[in-house]
């Protein structure tokens, strides 16, 4: 007799009296017990017959006979469930669930889906709306821009003031009306009245209640849109002054554009999308609303529009922006059934999935899984008693090896926890030191911090007056040259020079002296623009440099601060300055501007001091 207890369960020949084996062989049936099909009819007699209100209506009857038959279901297919295994249970249940979850979802991906897509033609129609807005109203200010840069010329102000018929013609009307491709020039008198044409202007352009000709007329320009013969204009008008919007005002210029289908084909090549102009009668929206609109035209076409107001305040025509809603539903129609397919698929992946690992794992890993819990409640000692030799044993012996790693690598851990916190007693108390040694450290920085920048600002800054000294005003002479020279801009120095400054030192004394010099840095400092440069250049000379300043302002400004340092209040004795200006020409060196502004100087002193003279401009000296 064979003792192996292994031999049993492998014997292809076991007895009757196996239990397990006749289990095994045994075939399941689907036949309900006799049994329990006897209780069931009996059940639904006595709910048919002995109930006597069958009897009083046939209502009654049917619905007692549809109550026993519903029971009689349900009992059928609760003793069908029990007799299923529990894995198929498991799978048709995750199947019904599945089916009912991804039904409802699919519906309702596709509504908000297709609202998505409505919402976001929506959204980049009124996106495209806003950007051919952008684009009218900037051609709109580009003619006023072009406008206001022709009223603003002297030559133009003084040939309207001596009608100069001839110059107007040549300079103004023909040169606009073919460069800048407007379709109507007007030029009025300071009264309003039309005194020169050209292209083809309407009478509407030339009324005398135009809003935009009164404000032009009162000195302000402006741009709006007129509508006039069926024709849609930009219209511009801008009151005739000098340089700089200096009166008097000699009248008044307007430019006039169409706003017409080379303008809208633009935009449409920009846009990638359909604009119009349409009249204001053209849609109920337009009427009464003064924010976009959307409209959905018969044939699918979503349009969105914002309407445009004239000079008047009234809605002259509409601004559209539209495409053909075919192209947003064949897209839904394409993501609906790529959303469908993927559904369908992942359904069937995933009953495939969890049919397969249900019927393989379920009835071996609640073994697995008990002691896994165990496990992770800190019961290291517990194994998994597995004793066959297929793939779960082998899982089951990795298990055991792996609860004794883990409760090897517990024990170990808590004695490396002990000396991990012996060590972080010992890294606190070392990160304690080093903490004050680094805020003793960043003290010592902030200290020389500080004394960098104090002596940086001592490098470059006259210790008496304030002012830069002799190296930083070199410095900015030298990067002042280079961007006038980079940029083509005017750059001018001023050089001056207390008048009889030693006598006054040495009569005096050096203090009243000093108080001079901090007294003439200071009207200095109160002169100067935030991007000009004082500078103490030595004794009692000073020097100014003037970045985009040409000859003829230099010298105004020398003047005045000739004046200001003469009207210093001095208790000793009267103070003058004498003034030289040079301005930097193109192509030279710095130095030769320095030489030139300090030949000019000395030139003021030898005629005679408190005094300003120009290099290079010989016909101006000015005096007290």
């Amino acid at each position: 007799m064979d003792r192996n207890p292994e031999r049993t369960n492998h014997d292809p020949k076991p007895t009757d009296r196996d239990p397990k084996r006749t289990n095994h062989d045994s075939k399941p049936t689907n036949r309900v017990p006799a049994g329990v099909r006897g209780i069931e009819l009996f059940i639904i007699r006595l709910q048919l017959w002995n109930n006597p209100r069958w009897r009083i209506s046939l209502g009654n009857r049917w619905w007692l006979i549809l109550r026993g038959f519903v029971s009689y279901v349900k009992m059928r297919l609760w003793l069908r469930w029990a007799q299923i295994p529990v894995g198929q249970r498991l799978a048709l249940g995750m199947f019904v669930t599945i089916t009912a979850l991804l039904v409802p979802y699919l519906i309702l991906s596709l509504h908000f889906m297709r609202t998505a897509l409505d919402e976001q033609q929506h959204f980049t129609l009124l996106q495209q709306l806003k950007a051919a807005q952008v684009l009218v109203d900037h051609e709109g200010q580009q003619l006023l821009r072009t406008t206001e840069d022709y009223s603003v010329w002297e030559e133009f102000r003084d040939a309207l003031q001596q009608r100069d018929s001839e110059w107007v013609r040549v300079n103004i009307l023909d040169w606009a009306l073919s460069h800048f491709y407007l379709d109507a020039i007007l030029i009025f008198d300071r009264r309003g009245r039309a005194i020169y044409r050209a292209g083809d202007p309407v009478a509407e352009m030339e009324r005398h209640d135009n809003p935009l000709l009164q404000r032009a007329l009162q000195g302000s320009s402006g741009m709006g849109f007129l509508s006039a013969g069926g024709a849609l204009y930009y219209v511009a008008y801008a009151p005739v002054l000098g340089e700089n919007y200096s009166p008097p005002q000699a009248g008044v210029l307007m430019f006039a554009k169409q706003l017409d289908k080379a303008l809208l084909a633009r935009l449409w090549g920009r846009l990638n999308s359909t604009v119009r102009l349409l009249p204001p009668e053209s849609t109920a929206q337009s009427r009464s609303a003064s924010q976009p609109f959307t409209v959905t035209q018969s044939d699918g076409e979503l349009t969105v529009g914002v309407p445009l107001y004239g000079i008047d305040g009234r809605c002259v025509a509409l601004l559209t922006v539209s495409t053909p809603s075919v192209q947003a539903y064949a897209m839904q129609q394409a993501m609906r059934h790529a959303t469908l397919y993927l559904l369908l698929a992942g359904l069937l992946l995933t009953l495939g999935t969890t049919a397969t690992v249900l019927f393989m794992l379920m009835r071996r890993l609640t073994l697995f899984l008990q002691a896994a819990n165990r496990l992770a409640s800190g019961m290291w000692e517990v194994r998994v008693p597995y004793p066959a030799r297929d793939e779960f044993g082998i899982l089951a012996r990795a298990f055991n090896q792996m609860a004794e790693q883990l409760q090897t690598a517990f024990e170990q851990q808590e004695q490396q926890r002990l000396e991990i916190e012996k060590q972080k007693a010992e890294l606190e108390q070392l990160y304690m030191q080093l903490q004050k040694a680094n805020q003793a450290l960043e003290a010592t920085n902030q200290e020389l911090r500080a004394m960098n920048t104090l002596l940086s600002h001592a490098a470059i800054t006259d210790s008496l007056t304030g002012l830069r000294n002799h190296r930083a005003f070199q410095e900015s002479l030298l990067s002042l040259a280079q961007m006038a020279e980079r940029y083509g801009q005017p750059l001018s120095l001023i050089m001056l020079d207390i008048d009889h400054f030693k006598q006054f030192n040495d009569r005096f004394g050096h203090p009243a002296g000093d108080e001079l010099l901090r007294q003439v840095a200071s009207v200095l400092r109160q002169s100067a623009r935030a991007y000009d440069v004082a500078a103490r250049y030595g004794g009692e000379e000073f020097a100014l440099l003037l970045p985009n300043t040409d000859l003829q302002e230099a010298v105004q400004v020398a003047e005045r601060l000739r004046k200001q340092i003469a009207a210093i209040p001095n208790a000793y004795a009267p103070v003058s300055a004498s003034f030289g200006v040079a301005t930097y020409r193109h192509g030279s060196a710095p130095a030769t501007l320095l030489y030139e502004a300090d030949s000019a100087l000395y030139e003021a002193k030898r005629r005679g001091r408190n005094r300003v003279y120009a290099h290079g401009l010989d016909t101006y000296e000015a005096a007290s």
